[in-house]
């Protein structure tokens, strides 16, 4: 996916059928391809955090069973 910052209007190829495609859109009006749309980082670091957390609780749940 190439975007032309020098065009006009910035566009991209599409990799379905090397049509120039405005960047802006995000499927191609020829073959329809779809192009990836970014998810917004937060939620991948909301899942981190989860995972952390989990990995932190982890030790002392165990320390809580093992305990008399």
């Amino acid at each position: 996916m190439k975007i032309d910052p020098h065009a006009r209007f910035p566009k991209r190829e599409c990799p379905g059928c090397a049509v120039e495609v405005p960047a802006n859109e995000n499927r191609c009006p020829v073959c329809g391809y779809e192009f990836p749309v970014q998810r917004p980082l937060h939620r991948n670091l909301w899942w981190i955090a989860l995972l952390v957390l989990a990995l932190l609780l982890l030790p002392l749940l165990h320390r809580l069973r093992v305990s008399p």
